[in-house]
């Protein structure tokens, strides 16, 4: 089997010949610098890879409003504040970042909407009418071939609309301002399936796959807004891909529980990172046993370990978590996230990184 006919088969949870293995984030055809000693154990041990297409910079139309961007140099803290400002007809909408210079993660300080004032700019945004031109996407199948299974990167309508607000206001808006929520995310969702439907007329990649769902699943949001605000619209995204034969990959972090079925029911193919307890209050294994034929779950390491445990608790770990997740296929051992949560892989990380890759060859032939 290739990479690529091996992860379609386990997105649809039929029998492959080994358990797929990846580290997300590492690819062995796009190598970052940055990883390279990641990208020689996935070439060495010949490890899964899913790529990610999105259109080139310059094949992306031109936005019909202007966004302008400041960066400060806040020598002190050893930060960068970015300030972000969309030029709308009803008024500036502005963000400010911050960011430490050494590439560790940084925070939003100021979201683009903080009140109902600031969604009456929203709406005056021009949209576009333009679609992206999609060349480099040949190029790119001819670069994966057979070496991994091609995604094409799509927005979540839901988490586009977070992305202004932050969870905070997001979580305001649910009660005080729900039908503009709706609204609001009607709104992206309709550019979202205008692109997609774009995308499937032109036959190109393996499936879809998007991130996001995360911040309206409890304890953030009610099992109940989960229904309205991603299940009612992101289903209808799935379905529209799923009319074509194509696979669709969804990111989301968190508890498990309360959502695992809902996702089954969208039609999603796989399910990633499927977090261990405490973040999920339940078990890969217990996962497997409602998901079992319905849905592949890709993850199950928790990207923490890789900074925390020995390497003997590491090997412990990947061992009892082939354990549960590789019965009845459907399963992709993966870490929770890239390696990008660190500006710098330590020896610690490398060492169970190494751990993580050959205890998982050991066992991953079915």
């Amino acid at each position: 089997m290739t990479h690529r006919e091996r992860l379609k088969k386990v997105f649809k949870c039929e029998d492959v010949d080994r358990m797929p293995i990846r580290i997300w984030g590492v690819s062995p055809i796009f190598q970052n610098e940055k990883f390279k000693v990641l990208c020689e154990l996935v070439v060495k041990y010949d490890l899964e890879t899913i790529e990610f297409w999105n259109p080139m910079p310059e094949e992306i139309p031109p936005l019909p409003y202007r966004i302008e961007q400041e960066e400060k140099i806040i020598e002190k803290d050893e930060m960068k504040e970015i300030i972000t400002k969309i030029k709308t007809p009803k008024g500036d909408l502005t963000q400010i970042s911050k960011i430490k210079i050494d590439g560790s993660p940084g925070r939003v300080i100021k979201h683009f909407i903080e009140d109902i004032k600031d969604v009456e700019k929203y709406f005056s945004i021009p949209e576009s009418k333009e679609l992206p031109k999609i060349d480099s996407y040949f190029e790119f199948e001819k670069k994966v071939n057979e070496r991994g299974l091609i995604l094409i990167s799509i927005d979540e309508a839901m988490y586009a609309v977070h992305r202004y607000m932050g969870s905070e206001t997001f979580s305001y808006f649910l009660y005080d301002y729900r039908d503009i929520l709706h609204k609001m995310v009607e709104r992206e969702f309709l550019k979202i399936e205008r692109y997609v439907k774009y995308v499937l007329s032109k036959n190109i990649g393996d499936g879809f796959g998007y991130v996001g769902p995360e911040l309206c699943i409890p304890p953030l949001a009610s099992l109940n807004d989960f229904k309205e605000f991603v299940f009612n619209y992101d289903k209808k995204i799935i379905d529209l891909i799923h009319d074509e034969n194509k696979l669709v990959w969804v990111h989301c972090h968190g508890d498990m529980a309360p959502v695992l079925k809902d996702f089954i029911e969208m039609g999603v193919d796989c399910l990633n990172p499927v977090e261990p307890p405490p973040v999920s209050k339940i078990s890969l294994k217990q996962m497997k046993q409602i998901s079992k034929g319905k849905i592949c779950l890709e993850g199950g390491v928790e990207d923490g370990y890789f900074d925390t445990l020995t390497p003997e608790k590491m090997k412990e770990v990947v061992e009892m978590t082939i354990e549960e997740g590789k019965p009845d296929r459907g399963f992709i051992l993966c870490p929770t996230s890239s390696p990008n949560t660190w500006p710098k892989l330590l020896p610690r990380h490398i060492e169970n990184y190494k751990i993580f890759v050959e205890t998982a060859v050991k066992l991953r032939e079915y």
